[in-house]
């Protein structure tokens, strides 16, 4: 009797062990998150902060908290400098300034253009900076003007 409660105990802890052991392991890298300047960053949009240089970075700290993008296909969450729009098919990319401003009027995600596939970057003639989305293209250029094709 006493050999199989011993043996029924040390099965208990085993397994306890190994259940506890798994379950300290992240799911997946969504589940990572650090804190900056008080306010928690997750996932695929923290991965593209600290790229970016975190809050020493051009983007400073986040203003707000992660939230379900409007469709409810991905997440966003707005910095000093930018907001970086998330989702699974496009992953994580900074949208600001007047490619922001022109982005949020024509209804952000659910507009035409749809998520942010790249960073923002210069036109090759240098007259301006663009950034390619989902099903468009936004172009900033230095003489003020903004445009979208999608």
């Amino acid at each position: 009797m006493k050999l199989r409660a011993l043996t029924a105990v040390t099965f208990s802890l085993a397994a306890a062990t190994l259940l506890g052991a798994a379950s300290a392991q992240p799911a997946a890298s969504e589940d990572k998150s650090a804190t900056y300047c008080r306010i928690r960053v997750h996932g695929g949009i923290l991965a593209k902060y600290i790229v970016l240089g975190s809050d020493k970075g051009r983007l400073g700290c986040p203003i707000g908290t992660e939230q379900m993008a409007a469709g409810g296909g991905g997440r966003v969450q707005e910095f000093d400098g930018a907001t970086i729009y998330w989702s699974q098919a496009t992953d994580a990319h900074p949208v600001s300034g007047r490619i922001l401003d022109l982005f949020q009027k024509n209804r952000g995600e659910l507009g035409c253009a749809g998520y942010p596939i790249d960073d923002e970057s210069d036109t090759p003639d240098g007259r301006g900076r663009y950034q390619h989305f989902q099903h468009g293209t936004i172009w900033h250029w230095k003489n003020g003007k903004v445009s979208v094709v999608c």
